[in-house]
């Protein structure tokens, strides 16, 4: 009733056209739950070939697909003479959005010791005291107290920037620039609870109160 075959990044299944879609969707069922352990927690595009399908019967394949096996399918590709290339575009598009959109919350304190890191942008719902370090590839946002360390454009593209509702920052990097605190207090007296942010200016770091001027300039830069 069905082939399945496996490129670099996806599979494709040829399909029957002259087998009832119920059948098919058995055997789809079948075959996967057999080779679980051969794809274990894969993420694959999928293409189907060999017969014409709706939008409900692709998300019925899908979901065969999901409930039996631990495949992740990511997109959904149409037929084409070079099926692998098709697969490898596909993919590579997928992890390009997921890498210019992905972020992580982490809610609580960072305390002294504890280190949280993100591949994308990094946003804290608590405040980072001395010896606490977070790290992101794109921005960092921290809703209280910046004390600690942090590290922002670890991905070395510009634009980047560290904000946080209260700046008295030990050390600052982005990319390969630093700031390190001046003073007993910092750049802001605590009084004011004025939000502050960190960016790059004429090749140096600069600490900033925040505006919606200077977040504006710094996303028009990182689409550059």
């Amino acid at each position: 009733m069905i082939v399945i075959k496996s490129y670099k990044g996806g599979i494709a299944l040829h399909l029957n056209e002259e087998e009832s879609f119920d059948d098919l969707l058995n055997e789809i069922a079948e075959k996967f739950e057999e080779s679980r352990k051969f794809f274990r927690n894969a993420s694959l595009a999928l293409s189907v070939e060999g017969r014409s399908l709706d939008i409900e019967e692709e998300k019925a394949i899908i979901q065969t697909i999901d409930e039996h096996s631990d495949i992740n399918i990511i997109c959904l590709v149409g037929k084409n003479e070079d099926t692998e290339r098709a697969f490898v575009k596909a993919l590579k598009r997928v992890e390009q959005i997921h890498e210019e959109y992905t972020g992580r919350f982490y809610t609580g304190d960072v305390n002294d010791g504890d280190v949280i890191e993100s591949d994308g942008s990094l946003v804290i719902t608590g405040n980072v005291y001395p010896g606490g370090t977070v790290a992101a590839a794109r921005d960092i946002i921290i809703l209280g107290e910046l004390c600690g360390d942090a590290y922002a454009g670890l991905n070395n593209t510009p634009g980047h920037f560290i904000s946080a509702f209260r700046m008295a920052p030990h050390m600052c990097k982005i990319g390969a620039l630093s700031y390190s605190r001046q003073g007993g207090k910092g750049f802001f007296d605590k009084k004011k609870n004025i939000p502050g942010i960190i960016y790059e200016k004429d090749g140096e770091l600069v600490l900033d109160a925040a505006s919606p001027e200077v977040i504006e300039n710094l996303e028009n830069a990182s689409t550059i």
